[in-house]
């Protein structure tokens, strides 16, 4: 009894002192990157982003939000055709997603340009420990992952830095609304 009591407090412990774990990209992407036109692949752990963060305008706001985070991990295919990746290559990543510590707080469907967009953010003791970004587009696959204290109105902050779309902001307004459908 004591050594499997030993032994369970030694997973606790690693599992409470150990590094936040980043989501894991399916390998399947590694194929869709062969066939792709434009690959972009962004790992900045926390050390990195300090180093870039020397690097960067004077956007005191921009700074402080990479200061506090643990990484920001991109990954974006885009093909010459539509058609190119599955709901089967995006699954994977929305599988990871499903545990009890992300909550789905945005999706964004817009059937004229055939986008959409799904936010999910990463709550553990009502703190946010960090947000999945997955942009789907005809000829475009974008997965965005901010590891760290973050909340959906510090998206603008980060738009158009570290392989990061440009357009992507949400305001606190889109937010209040969990799991509803938000139009464009």
């Amino acid at each position: 009894m004591k050594r499997t009591l030993l032994s369970v407090s030694i997973v606790v412990a690693a599992a409470i002192c150990a590094p936040a774990q980043t989501i894991k990209v399916p390998e399947s992407w590694d194929k869709l990157a062969a066939k792709a036109d434009d690959v972009v692949n962004v790992s900045l752990d926390k050390k990195m982003l300090q180093f870039a963060s020397k690097f960067m305008e004077e956007d005191e706001n921009e700074k402080h939000l990479v200061s506090k985070l643990n990484g920001i991990y991109v990954h974006s295919l885009e093909f010459k055709n539509e058609g190119e990746f599955t709901e089967s290559d995006v699954d994977p990543i929305r599988t990871q997603l499903q545990g009890p510590e992300w909550i789905h707080i945005v999706d964004v469907h817009n059937k004229t340009e055939r986008e959409n967009v799904v936010i999910y953010l990463k709550m553990v003791n009502n703190q946010s420990l960090g947000m999945a970004i997955l942009v789907e587009e005809p000829k475009e696959l974008t997965f965005v992952h901010l590891d760290g204290p973050i909340s959906p109105g510090d998206l603008s902050d980060l738009s158009g830095s570290f392989g990061i779309p440009k357009n992507l902001h949400v305001s606190e307004k889109e937010t209040s609304k969990p799991k509803a459908e938000i139009k464009k």
